[in-house]
């Protein structure tokens, strides 16, 4: 397992009472909802476009990181990872550990996952993945890391808390 601990995420949150939007690092956030999240996770279920979660996330989550790692100067691998993975905490997605990181290849595992825990409290297991914003996520991390574009690779969950796993797992490969 990668581990890190030079680097320290720096998060400046700010909060606009007059227009009532958060700020992380001066870029506008949403704070979540694991409930919300699992609602609009069902709906794109139902509309089939669990695609588009997945590519929103990752086109957020690639911008958002790129950024931090230019502003700051973190060139480091290590770095980088214990950055992305503390971020994912931070903005209330779930725990976040990244087992290996290739230039091609690479396996996430996550200990908590509030979109699977929220899924569950609501409706229960289900028969298939439902973390979609995890796997843009980590597809935008990687390639962040990896300073490459979005799309750069493809993420799919192998193992899900909400089929029953103990944690989530995912796959990543070089798209």
């Amino acid at each position: 397992m990668l581990q890190a601990t030079q680097e320290k995420l720096n998060l400046n949150h700010q909060f606009d009472a007059k227009r009532m939007r958060h700020y992380l690092n001066g870029q506008l956030s949403v704070l979540h909802c694991h409930h919300y999240a699992s609602l609009y996770t069902q709906l794109a279920i139902d509309a089939k476009e669990t695609d588009l979660l997945t590519r929103v996330s990752e086109e957020t989550f690639h911008g958002v990181l790129a950024n931090y790692f230019d502003k700051h100067n973190v060139e480091s691998l290590d770095e980088r990872i214990a950055i992305a993975c503390e971020h994912y905490g931070a903005i209330g997605l779930g725990q976040m550990a990244v087992h290996h990181l290739g230039s091609d290849s690479g396996e996430v595992v996550l200990a908590h996952s509030h979109v699977d825990e929220g899924w569950m409290k609501k409706w229960g297991k289900f028969d298939q993945p439902v973390n979609f914003i995890g796997s843009g996520y980590i597809a935008g991390m990687f390639a962040a890391i990896w300073d490459k574009p979005i799309s750069t690779f493809q993420v799919r969950e192998t193992q899900s808390i909400v089929q029953g796993a103990p944690q989530s797992r995912f796959t990543v490969y070089k798209a």
